[in-house]
């Protein structure tokens, strides 16, 4: 019986991986960490990662930071729900005797995606699986190289992580595509990517989402979150199953966080901002710092705030 893992990652997630079969990296941002962003601090957000206490072959020893409870299933059995705080750890992912065999990523066939326009079916997964869906630092600045001093060799350094980076996650194998967006109220919308400059603006559908799977007929896959400041590292052991075993990674505003501004930021699209931070990680500073802005029917803006929750996008850089 092989072995099959799915991670969801949403949020404030940094993707590096230029599908070239070399190893791919995506950093959890330290919102913090990046300071301000138009006058605004963003607030801290949670790095987690969520799964299953069923599907692990070691629940006991995998010291989660907290268990809740989940839904129950369909024999009527309640889940319960390990989580992890992400905070200050490399994540090193890894099929037990196996080689690593690169990072690929989903390239779609002539005819098999919309975009830039939204999926004809918006509700249906496959139709997002296009990572173009994401957005590339390259498209908008024209330079989406990362600065690499953000960037992790895989190896245990007893070191801290850069300021803006909450946590690293090393994808050696597998494939990663886009995801169906998390907030069903954004799946048929287009947004523009806007500057204080006279270019036309980038538009497109955008998902916050990406999905990451390996298959593996190794006798088990592990996760291991190893302290990047040193100390012992906890491990989650995933054990054949003849269905996939699903994690969730997560990024997101924390709980009873708040932004805080000298200036009011009323107007100002708060998605958008949170966006913003993505600019700090580049190799260098650009002259324009274009953000996501919901786009009208008519074209014209017409922000994402208001009644509509949240949304932090991820985004693709390039390593060299």
């Amino acid at each position: 019986m092989s072995v099959a893992l799915s991670i969801a990652f949403t949020g404030l997630c940094a993707l590096i991986g230029g599908g070239d079969g070399q190893p791919g990296q995506i950093l959890l941002l330290d919102a913090k960490g990046v300071g301000e962003v138009r006058g605004v601090s963003l607030p801290e957000h949670a790095p987690t990662l969520v799964v299953s206490m069923n599907d692990l072959a070691n629940p006991e020893s995998s010291r989660p930071t907290r268990v809740v409870a989940g839904r129950p299933s369909q024999t009527g059995r309640l889940d319960q729900l390990g989580i992890w705080d992400l905070t200050g750890f490399d994540v090193r992912i890894r099929a037990q005797g196996g080689e690593p065999e690169g990072l690929q990523l989903f390239q779609p066939s002539k005819g098999e995606t919309s975009w830039p326009q939204p999926p004809r079916n918006a509700q249906d997964p496959a139709a997002w699986r296009d990572l173009r869906f994401v957005p590339s630092m390259k498209a908008l600045v024209g330079d989406g190289r990362i600065n690499p001093a953000l960037l992790g060799n895989g190896m245990s350094t007893g070191g801290h992580l850069p300021r803006s980076v909450a946590a690293r996650v090393y994808l050696d194998a597998g494939l990663l595509e886009g995801a169906l967006p998390s907030q069903e109220t954004f799946r048929e919308d287009l947004f523009e990517f806007r500057s204080n400059g006279s270019e036309r603006p980038l538009r497109q559908a955008l998902t916050d989402t990406v999905q990451w799977t390996l298959q593996s007929e190794a006798a088990a896959v592990v996760i291991d979150l190893v302290p990047a400041a040193g100390g012992e590292t906890k491990r989650l052991l995933l054990a054949p199953s003849a269905t996939p075993h699903r994690v969730f990674v997560s990024n997101l505003p924390a709980e009873n966080s708040a932004h805080s501004s000298s200036h009011a930021a009323s107007d100002e699209d708060m998605s958008g901002i949170h966006f913003g931070a993505y600019y700090a990680l580049l190799m260098e500073q650009p002259a324009r710092m274009p953000l996501p802005t919901l786009a009208g029917a008519e074209g014209s803006p017409k922000g994402v705030s208001g009644v509509r929750p949240l949304i932090c996008f991820p985004a693709i850089f390039n390593r060299q």
